[in-house]
């Protein structure tokens, strides 16, 4: 214990025992040496119980000096950087001969592409080997006269409760390469023939036949949403996608007992009709004029129609005689051939009074339009009969005296004439091959420098040719219900789809079946 003694410390100790357990005789006061205050020390050794004796270099006391020395900053920094050992047996020739591999982009792909091509290959060779084709898939041709072929309904329009207009697209695309390749050969619009397919009912195997027409519906995003409705345009074939990738359009009436025409109006769009063709039902006569002039095939617009410039120097400087005119008799979707003549390729190059019949107006409405244009073309004149007007029915008026053909084929003159001889007979065949290997240049040789006049356009031209008097017809045509065609020209015979004799009001005025056809 220490105590303050007249300005120092004094240090009293008090020892309970002495020496080898002996109590002190008196308490004794012992004052401290102030040279050994000053140099008091902490004894390194203690007791034996006490930690490890420590030097005055020990870590704690170093750790627990003060560093006293300034920071001076580095003006440049040594990166350092830290490599795990080497591998077992890797060595130096080890590390120049297994060089790590490069991955790059088609090392990545390439693997996935070969195996997309063996699954595809893998998945083609299945379907061919253990699933059949489909009817008209593999295909050459857009039409098969002994082959159904599948087509889509694509657009159907609703004219009145009973007619229809239904746009088919084909199903499968096999068919354009060797159709776009010779296209002039296969296509399927020619003016010069008269065709129809047949539309198939599957579930009772019945068959009917309906004339198309080159026609197809224009869509767009506002059609589809149903803002607008499609509009109807004449297929031409001056785009790449010749004949708009064999769209066609059917007119149909539905009949209450007719099978086929109600399962071809119950129809919806997306569904599959199966069509056969071409049959072609009739075949217009030759005439000379064909291998020197087309006629410009008709377009939505007739200012867009070319127009036939120099056609009677044609025709006078090759000694031809014109073309003959006809009479077409239609009644209800009859019509349709006459249209499909009209609005094909190389349309008809005579002039056609078309006599129109029908129950009502309106039974042909969208296809008014072309028959307008037709009209301002020259090309046709309309003749509308309707049973719901008395005074516009079909009477003895609308029917005319044949006028004689101003040109006879020598075939024609076979077909037409029974009691020839046969010295005739063989110099008629000589002439039709003769006429056959006639080529254009030969037909023109005796070309002269008068020029005619020149148009614009077929429908500037047709304002001067309206104006000339129409010569007689030497053909007529009859297409409808069979009464219609009953009244007009005759029965046909039923039994064997022959023509039959003509009767009716044409055979009043002197018809023949040299002259006049039933469809």
């Amino acid at each position: 214990m220490c105590r303050p003694v007249y300005g120092q410390w004094r240090a009293i100790r008090f020892e309970s025992t002495k020496k080898n357990g002996e109590k002190p005789e008196n308490n004794e006061v012992s004052t401290p040496n102030s040279h050994e205050v000053s140099s008091f020390k902490v004894k390194l050794t203690t007791s034996a119980s006490a930690p490890a004796p420590m030097d005055g270099n020990s870590a704690v006391q170093h750790l627990m000096k003060k560093n006293n020395k300034p920071y001076i900053p580095r003006t440049s920094h040594e990166r350092l950087s830290y490599e795990y050992p080497g591998l077992p047996n890797v060595d130096d020739f080890n590390v120049k001969t297994n060089k790590p591999k490069v991955v790059s982009r088609w090392s990545r792909y390439i693997p996935k592409i070969l195996t997309a091509i063996v699954f595809a290959w893998g998945a083609y060779t299945v379907k061919v080997w253990f699933f059949p084709p489909e009817d008209g898939e593999d295909s050459k041709e857009l039409l098969a006269p002994h082959q159904f072929h599948p087509f889509i309904i694509t657009h159907k329009q609703q004219i009145d409760d009973d007619h229809y207009l239904v746009e088919l697209m084909p199903k499968f695309k096999h068919w354009q390469y060797s159709y776009y390749a010779h296209y002039d050969q296969k296509s399927i619009w020619n003016g010069d023939r008269i065709w129809s397919v047949d539309v198939m009912h599957p579930q009772i195997m019945v068959v009917r036949a309906y004339t198309p027409l080159p026609l197809y519906f224009m869509k767009s995003e506002y059609t589809r949403s149903g803002e607008k409705e499609p509009l109807l345009r004449v297929v031409n074939n001056d785009g790449d996608d010749y004949d708009k990738g064999g769209v066609m359009c059917l007119y149909v009436k539905k009949y209450g007992d007719g099978e086929v025409s109600r399962y071809i109006t119950s129809k919806e769009v997306g569904d599959e009709l199966k069509l056969r063709g071409p049959n072609v039902e009739y075949k217009f006569p030759y005439h000379p004029i064909k291998k020197l002039h087309e006629r410009p095939i008709f377009r939505d617009l007739p200012s867009k129609v070319e127009p036939e410039t120099g056609l009677e120097k044609l025709y006078r400087r090759n000694k031809l005689p014109p073309f003959d005119n006809m009479n077409f008799y239609a009644a209800g979707t009859g019509i349709a051939p006459i249209l499909q003549v009209l609005l094909s390729k190389n349309p008809y190059r005579g002039f056609v009074d078309l006599h129109y019949s029908a129950q009502k107006p309106g039974e042909i409405k969208p296809l008014e339009r072309f028959l307008f244009f037709l009209e301002k073309l020259d090309r046709v004149k309309v003749h509308h009969h309707y049973d719901s007007d008395k005074k516009t029915v079909l009477s003895n008026k609308d029917f005319t005296k044949p006028v004689p053909s101003e040109y006879l084929s020598p075939l024609r003159i076979e077909q037409t004439e029974s009691n020839l001889s046969e010295e005739d007979a063989l110099k008629l065949r000589l002439l039709i091959l003769k006429d056959e290997e006639t080529t254009p240049k030969e037909l023109t040789e005796d070309s002269t420098t008068e020029r005619g006049p020149r148009y614009e356009n077929a429908l500037e031209q047709a304002r001067e040719t309206s104006k000339i008097p129409k010569k007689g017809a030497s053909l007529s045509i009859v297409c409808g219900p069979d009464g219609y065609v009953s009244y007009v020209a005759g029965d046909k015979l039923a039994a064997t789809n022959e023509q039959g004799p003509i009767g009716g009001k044409l055979g009043e005025k002197n018809w023949d079946n040299t002259n006049t056809f039933k469809l």
